[in-house]
């Protein structure tokens, strides 16, 4: 795969992130909410943060070792989250992250997007398994979860931890 993947749903394209988003990087991922459950986004966030962002997020696809995806709603057509795949070193399994700027919150649009990258990392890179991890008080985050068919595993402490496998068929 040379060229980043754009991707769709009935409600967002998922597609590379760019300088241009700088802005609504800065808008949205500038929230304390967001910093409390996003281990790698700090708050404050400010520019220069964000343009490592985008440099780290560029050379993990230039390494196919992370696909990060912005979320852009088709009704504003800017950046109102992140979405991403971060390979394990066997290149068989992955972690799903992500974030949504707090003004698209109970809208399901995660779940949308939570379902296309799933997909992608399925079909496209030929994954056998997908994890993601989220704090035990983040109700929402296991919703959307168990709504893509995501199994909570057996976990210590705080962090939840879920996984799901590609069904042969």
């Amino acid at each position: 795969m040379d060229r980043f993947p754009t991707l769709y749903t009935t409600r967002l394209i998922l597609r590379k992130i760019t300088i241009d988003d700088i802005p609504a990087l800065l808008k949205y991922a500038n929230n304390p909410k967001i910093a409390d459950r996003i281990v790698n986004i700090p708050y404050p966030y400010e520019e220069p943060t964000a343009v490592f962002r985008i440099s780290y997020v560029h050379q993990g696809f230039k390494q196919k070792s992370r696909f990060v995806f912005s979320i852009v709603s088709k009704a504003e057509p800017s950046l109102i989250g992140e979405i991403s795949l971060h390979l394990n070193n066997t290149q068989d399994g992955a972690e799903l992250g992500y974030w949504l700027g707090e003004p698209f919150w109970n809208q399901g649009l995660i779940k949308e997007a939570i379902a296309r990258v799933t997909q992608f990392g399925f079909r496209e890179l030929n994954l056998k398994s997908i994890s993601a991890s989220c704090d035990a008080d983040n109700i929402a985050s296991h919703k959307v979860l168990e709504y893509n068919a995501f199994k909570q595993t057996p976990s210590h402490g705080k962090t939840l931890i879920y996984h799901i496998e590609k069904q042969l068929n």
